[in-house]
C-alpha cells in the first residue's frame, strides 16, 4: 500500500469516525458539556446537569498496570484516536463533547524548554534542568520548540479533515510556576530565596513564551474552531503554588499571572483545593470568570470548602467548578452531590465532577445507577421548578 493510499484510508475511516461522533451527539442532549457550557456563560439554568462522576483506579485490581497504546505517529491517526475516544465517556454516562484536545498534558509546554515526555507514563515530565542553563539558552522559539510543531499539525488536520462543529481546545498552558516547577524540580523552592533576580528573570521568560505561545496558538485556530468556556481558552493552573506560602506568591508569582491575566482579559483559574491560594488569585487577579473549590481528602495544603467558597464569590458571575473526592459510604455520596446541585437553584454558573476514590472494580453498574438518581434529582429539584417559574 502506498502512502497516498495509507491517506485515503485514514480519511475514510475518519469520516466514518465523525458521523459516528454526530450520530451519538444528538441522541444524548442530556450528556453534552458543551450545551451545558452554552448556559452557564449565559448565566441560566440548565435542563440537564452534565456532571461527571467516575472512581478512581482500583490499584489492588492493577488497573494502574494498564499500558498504554503506542503513540500515534502523523495527525491524521492523532485525530482518529480523538475522535474514536470523543464519546467513550458516555459508557458510565458522564459527559461529552466534539472538541479534538492539543497538546500532551501537563507537559506541553515544558518540553519546549527541553524536558522530556515519557509516553509510557502518559507524557509525564522527566528530568529537570538547571536554571541558569535554561536561561542562558533564552526564550525558545513558540513555533518550532518542543511539540509545537505537532499540535500545529494537529490544527490543520482538525481544519481540513472535520466539519465545522468539532472544536479544538487549546492544550493544557498549566501556568508560570507550574511551568517552573516542571523544568526545575526542587529549585523552583529554593530559587526566589537564594537567586531572587535570575528566579524573576526565570518567570518573566517563561511567561514571555507561554503568551507568545497561546498567541501563535490563536492564530492557528479558525475563530468558529474555537472553545468559548474559559477553563478551555484563559486558564492559568497553581498546582506547585499549594507548595509555597501565600507570601511567596504575591511577591514572586503574582506579578507574572497578572501578565498572563491582563493580557487574556480574563482568568480562569485552577487553584488545586489549596484555600490560600483559591483567595490568593480571587483577590489579586483581574477579571477572575472561573475558579474552582471542593473536598481533597490528601490536598498538601489543605482543601477550599464549597460553601466558602460560594461566600467568598459573593454572587459575582464567577463559574465555580466543584470537584469533589466522595465519601466512601454511597447514601453519603448521594446526599453530597445533591446538596452542591442545591447550589444551582440560585446560582446557575456551577460545573461540577466528582471521584469516588474508595469505590472498586466491579461497581460500575452501582456508579451507573448512582448518576442516574442524581440525574433525576437535578430535573425534580433544579430544573422542573425553574421551568415551572419561567412557564407560569
Amino acid at each position: 500500500m502506498t502512502e497516498s493510499d495509507g491517506m485515503m484510508s485514514y480519511e475514510i475511516d475518519i469520516a466514518a469516525a465523525i458521523a459516528q461522533v454526530a450520530e451519538t451527539l444528538a441522541a444524548h442532549p442530556e450528556r453534552r458539556s458543551d450545551l451545558a457550557e452554552e448556559y452557564i456563560l449565559r448565566g441560566e439554568t440548565r435542563p440537564y446537569p452534565a456532571f461527571y462522576m467516575w472512581r478512581a483506579p482500583d490499584i489492588d485490581a492493577g488497573e494502574h498496570l494498564t499500558q498504554p497504546l503506542p503513540p500515534a505517529t502523523t495527525p491524521e491517526e492523532r485525530l482518529l484516536r480523538s475522535l474514536r475516544g470523543m464519546t467513550g465517556s458516555l459508557a458510565m454516562l458522564n459527559p461529552i463533547r466534539p472538541v479534538v484536545n492539543l497538546g500532551k498534558g501537563t507537559g506541553t509546554l515544558p518540553s519546549s524548554f527541553g524536558i522530556m515526555l515519557d509516553p509510557a507514563l502518559g507524557f509525564t515530565p522527566k528530568g529537570n534542568r538547571p536554571m541558569r542553563e535554561v536561561l542562558a539558552e533564552g526564550m525558545p522559539d513558540p513555533e518550532t520548540s518542543g511539540i509545537i510543531p505537532d499540535m500545529r499539525a494537529d490544527i490543520e488536520a482538525v481544519q481540513r479533515l472535520t466539519p465545522e462543529w468539532v472544536k479544538i481546545a487549546l492544550p493544557d498552558m498549566q501556568g508560570p510556576f507550574n511551568i517552573a516547577h516542571m523544568i526545575l524540580g526542587d529549585e523552583v523552592f529554593f530559587a526566589p530565596y537564594e537567586e531572587p533576580e535570575e528566579f524573576a528573570a526565570f518567570l518573566t521568560m517563561v511567561t514571555d513564551f507561554f503568551i507568545a505561545l497561546h498567541g501563535r496558538l490563536q492564530s492557528w485556530i479558525e475563530p468558529a474552531r474555537r472553545v468559548a468556556f474559559p477553563q478551555n481558552n484563559c486558564r492559568v493552573a497553581e498546582c506547585s503554588v499549594n507548595m509555597v506560602s501565600k507570601d511567596i506568591y504575591l511577591e514572586h508569582v503574582l506579578p507574572h499571572d497578572q501578565r498572563i491575566a491582563t493580557y487574556y482579559g480574563r482568568i480562569a483559574v485552577h487553584p488545586c483545593s489549596g484555600p490560600h491560594v483559591f483567595s490568593a488569585t480571587l483577590d489579586n487577579l483581574p477579571n477572575v470568570v472561573y475558579t474552582e473549590a471542593g473536598y481533597i481528602e490528601k490536598a498538601f495544603a489543605g482543601s477550599i470548602r464549597v460553601a466558602d467558597a460560594m461566600e467568598a464569590l459573593g454572587g459575582r458571575p464567577i463559574i465555580l467548578g466543584i470537584g469533589e473526592e466522595l465519601p466512601a459510604d454511597w447514601d453519603e455520596a448521594e446526599r453530597t452531590v445533591q446538596r452542591y446541585f442545591d447550589y444551582a437553584k440560585t446560582n446557575p454558573r456551577l460545573t461540577f465532577g466528582f471521584t469516588g476514590m474508595y469505590w472498586k472494580k466491579g461497581t460500575e453498574d452501582q456508579i451507573r445507577a448512582l448518576h442516574l438518581r442524581l440525574d433525576q434529582y437535578w430535573h425534580d429539584n433544579v430544573w422542573a421548578p425553574h421551568a415551572a417559574v419561567v412557564a407560569g
